[in-house]
């Protein structure tokens, strides 16, 4: 009796839970998207990007019905970015509208309307585009014939750019859509407005940069705008606490090889103090209020200053204006995050991972991993390199499969591979840049290329490739040449030197922190390499400019005559090579190595060249004691 009362009691408790989960669905079924038009001035700052993308999920959630997009940054390839935003989520038929009499030549930060222009291995458009550019209807055109087929009171505006194209349909007047005037029409039609503007910090009332950039147009809209509209503000202090980082936005597309966000990651610099601003807008607009803290209703007043032009709130119960206002740490986390989960969904995953860790590979071994993952490794790198190619920094993307730092000539062979092929990515970037310059940093290994390079200003060069080039003068002959087939002919060569003693001494404090070690013998040689490359720089390539730069014993940097350069000392003799052995004896004996650095910093000694009799009983010593310390670790 007791079970079948068991099972009675279980069944109800299902039927219940069906009931419920069905009533459940009913509701979500009965919530209506929300009908929605997108105004952003695409073009610039890659907020708008996010914003987008998001967009494109929240339709394929039904969360949004979105009528169409407005472009309010004048040109073409602006259109052209989000018609290949449209494609690739697979919204290829929503309407876009494009600004012709807005701000002129407004800043640029990141001009990465650029990958509308890219091409794939064959020669075609890396991305699917459907629409005309020239074609498209002007912005406020397009604005009057999508509220002219809404019913009242039913629109949302995402209002994340310019208010240029807004106040043109305030201004507008009857036309084939509809004979109310775009005031009347906006009036009508628009139940809220959720626009990226204004600051309400104490002692900062800025309006935000796209209000100030087009600060007439801005004072139509605020004078004009319908009282019974609601407008809901994100000042910018709430974007600015949102920084997702460059290396973190191609980490999440790390699963992909194709993606228009990654394509503006990785052929632009986007390290320009990007926020994610306009995102918190659309997100407030889908998701509620409930998602952010609000300010008590009041009016807001758009002062026209220009560049200095404000914006004030006066609190009024009665008043048609809110603010997003900051949260705590958390909060900020939270909506980054949201954005990070966003960008993570793909229809185009890859086959391959780089960032999950693998087993230990090693020589030829890390090469096979290396090749088919060829594309993500050079993303991963180009997220953070800004114009500067640098091998030694480029290996860190082998540390999911066991480089460390201390096991260079592992990694040697994949390191090659993938930078020669990403010479030729960032020679072709430059290139689309319409940068024909390029500084070639060189000089023995832990002299002070890095300092010179932070410190002598490069970052308007088209490429600058930091690497010591050992070898003699075939790589750097090499390097240059690929330059000069891909347009950068004006070629500037900065030589660096340190003595080699402190050289030596610098790759220990350095290899300290990163396990990036030079030997002696390694040494040794790179100063045998870098001998009569003045002259022959001199003789092959008359036209390079040659700027020698010394840091020896660590003063400096400072550039120096040729003539003087041409003096620089880079016979290594045996006294040095007995500093060298003396020092690296006395930081074995320190104790403050662990077990892999060890043979890491002290390499093969007995291939260091013309070894005297003093300097062989020093090498030796040293070897036993490396063996002596190798020995009680392992036991």
């Amino acid at each position: 009796m007791r079970k079948i009362t068991l099972s009675i009691i279980l069944s109800l408790c299902a039927f219940v839970g069906i009931q419920a989960q069905s009533a459940d669905c009913q509701q979500q079924k009965k919530a209506q998207p929300i009908q929605m038009i997108l105004d952003s001035d695409f073009g610039s700052s890659t907020d708008d990007l996010f914003a987008l993308m998001m967009l494109h999920h929240y339709i394929d959630d039904g969360l949004v019905d979105l009528k169409g997009i407005i472009v309010d940054r004048e040109g073409d390839k602006n259109a052209g970015i989000v018609d290949i935003f449209n494609n690739y989520y697979g919204h290829p038929d929503i309407p876009v509208g494009l600004e012709r009499n807005g701000v002129k030549n407004p800043r640029c930060f990141i001009p990465y309307n650029g990958i509308c222009d890219l091409k794939d291995a064959q020669g075609n458009p890396l991305f699917k585009r459907t629409l005309d550019t020239k074609k498209l209807p002007d912005g406020y055109k397009l604005y009057r014939r999508l509220l002219s087929k809404a019913e009242d009171n039913s629109i949302v505006i995402v209002a994340i750019g310019f208010a240029t194209t807004l106040s043109q349909l305030f201004e507008s007047g009857g036309d084939e859509y509809s004979n109310l005037s775009g005031l009347e029409l906006f009036k009508q039609k628009v139940k809220a407005v959720y626009i990226q503007s204004g600051r309400f910090e104490a002692g900062d009332s800025l309006s935000g940069y796209n209000m100030r950039a087009a600060s007439k147009q801005s004072a139509i809209f605020y004078s004009k705008l319908p009282e019974k509209v609601d407008l809901i503000m994100s000042p910018s202090n709430i974007g600015d606490k949102m920084n997702y980082l460059p290396q973190d936005v191609v980490a999440d597309l790390s699963y992909t090889d194709w993606n228009p966000i990654k394509a503006v990651y990785t052929n632009y610099t986007c390290d320009t103090g990007q926020r994610m601003w306009d995102t918190n807008c659309l997100v407030q607009a889908v998701l509620g209020d409930n998602a952010y803290h609000l300010s008590p209703r009041g009016w807001v007043t758009f002062i026209d200053k220009g560049e200095m032009s404000e914006m004030l709130f006066k609190p009024d119960p009665n008043g048609n204006a809110r603010y997003q206002m900051p949260g705590d740490s958390y909060f900020f986390m939270d909506k980054l995050m949201d954005i990070r989960r966003h960008n993570r969904i793909n229809k185009y995953p890859s086959r391959y991972t780089i960032e999950a860790p693998q087993p230990t590979l090693l020589n030829a071994d890390a090469t096979a991993w290396a090749k088919p993952r060829t594309q993500l490794l050079i993303d991963k790198y180009l997220a953070t390199a800004g114009n500067k190619l640098d091998p030694d920094e480029f290996r860190q993307v082998f540390q999911p499969i066991g480089y460390y730092g201390g096991n260079v000539t592992a990694y040697r062979d994949a390191e090659k591979m993938v930078v020669d092929e990403l010479y030729t990515v960032m020679l072709d970037r430059a290139a689309r840049a319409g940068k024909n310059t390029m500084t070639i940093i060189t000089g023995a290994p832990a002299s002070g290329k890095s300092t010179a390079a932070r410190k002598l200003n490069l970052k308007n060069e088209g490429l600058v490739y930091d690497a010591a080039l050992s070898g003699g003068t075939q790589r750097l002959e090499n390097v240059i040449q690929r330059a000069k087939a891909k347009g950068l002919d004006k070629i500037t060569v900065m030589l660096v030197y340190n003595d080699i003693l402190t050289c030596f001494k610098n790759s220990i404090n350095r290899g300290q922190n990163t396990n990036r070690f030079c030997t002696i013998d390694y040494m040794y040689q790179s100063f045998e390499d870098n001998k009569g490359k003045i002259e022959w720089l001199q003789k092959q390539h008359p036209e390079i400019t040659i700027i020698p730069v010394t840091c020896e014993g660590n003063n400096g940097p400072v550039k120096v005559s040729v003539e003087d350069a041409k003096k620089w000392d880079y016979d290594v003799s045996e006294e040095e090579v007995n500093q060298m052995l003396s020092v690296l004896l006395d930081v074995v004996n320190s104790g403050e190595l662990w077990e892999q650095q060890l043979p890491s910093l002290v390499g093969d000694l007995s291939s260091i060249p013309n070894l005297s009799s003093r300097n062989k009983k020093l090498a030796e010593e040293i070897n036993k004691r490396v063996e002596e310390l190798l020995h009680n670790y392992r036991n």
